[in-house]
């Protein structure tokens, strides 16, 4: 009996495959939304381009010669460091608009099957910065897969994954801008001042992924006193231009695991947003999980918006 010749191969990425990957990125995405701006530059400052890039866990879904869709994922244990290490995290899967579930079905499997992956899957990234995605669109820092994405998960479900609790991506506009005027507040502006600094991460798999990114920290502190808060914020470098040169991302992570912001911390943030129409950003954006219901309040009061929500998928085998 002759082969099908619609058979779908799975093999790992080549640098030929490019123009292909940044072409299905954008047909997957218009699917759920406004297509994405995201040309070849972009896609290889963001992915290819890093020194952590392993091509093997770039598949490719051919048919005929012809593209039909691409995952790419990272295995347990690439990176000792991070607490996710016994994961496989599923970066980015995306399939052709002409393809149907069963391209990813079949991506899905491969991973499943790979000799690199572990027990347990995770589809999806939330306020990541290990895997170079922080900032391209419509990534953002990370919210796993959004709702609006249906062909994602509708497939992500017949293959057997879970979601898990919902994530907010939620944002500040910054044109006219005014941040909340209260006691604690009118106490902070006679009080404090707010320095900023360009920082460079510590640990070289974050340099790495973040490397087309311009981290500055915010911190509050007394008049020739100790420091009472700080922040991290992510600026688009203006040589890569990974993220829109108008949109700022708000790094929480400290204060996502406490679950709330300090008084201080809450004026520095409304102190740092209000400054950032200097430097023309428009948009400023943060990722929160849904079960922290108080951070939630607390930013809300601080003009930020819910305006996406999505989830990661899991599945253990």
């Amino acid at each position: 009996m002759p082969p099908d010749k619609f058979a779908l191969n799975i093999r790992p990425f080549r640098n030929a495959d490019l123009p292909a990957l940044v072409r299905i990125w954008i047909e997957h995405w218009s699917a759920s939304g406004p297509p994405p701006y995201v040309n070849h530059a972009k896609f290889e400052q963001a992915v290819l381009a890093r020194t952590f890039f392993a091509p093997e866990t770039l598949l490719i879904a051919e048919s005929e010669g012809t593209i039909k869709g691409w995952c790419h994922f990272g295995p347990p244990h690439c990176d000792p460091s991070h607490a996710e290490s016994d994961l496989t995290v599923v970066h980015a899967l995306c399939i052709a608009s002409n393809s149907d579930d069963a391209t990813a079905l079949r991506l899905l499997a491969a991973i499943e099957h790979s000799p690199k992956s572990t027990s347990q899957i995770r589809v999806g990234l939330v306020r990541d910065d290990q895997r170079g995605y922080a900032g391209l669109e419509p990534i953002g820092f990370g919210i796993g897969i959004p709702l609006s994405d249906y062909r994602s998960n509708s497939f992500l479900q017949q293959a057997g994954y879970t979601p898990g609790i919902p994530h907010f991506r939620m944002t500040a506009a910054v044109s006219q801008y005014r941040p909340p005027v209260n006691r604690n507040a009118l106490q902070f502006r006679r009080t404090t001042e707010v320095i900023c600094a360009s920082t460079l991460p510590g640990e070289s798999r974050v340099a790495a992924s973040l490397g087309h990114v311009d981290i500055e920290s915010a911190e509050l502190k007394e008049r020739g006193g100790p420091t009472l808060a700080s922040i991290s914020i992510w600026f688009s470098d203006p040589e890569a231009e990974v993220m829109s040169p108008s949109t700022a991302i708000l790094d929480l992570n400290p204060q996502h695991a406490k679950g709330s912001l300090l008084p201080a911390e809450s004026y520095l943030i409304g102190a740092m947003v209000h400054s950032l129409n200097q430097r023309n950003i428009q948009t400023v954006e943060t990722s929160i999980d849904g079960d922290r219901t108080e951070l939630i309040e607390q930013l809300q009061t601080l003009q930020f918006k819910v305006v996406d929500e999505g989830s990661c998928w899991v599945k253990t085998f």
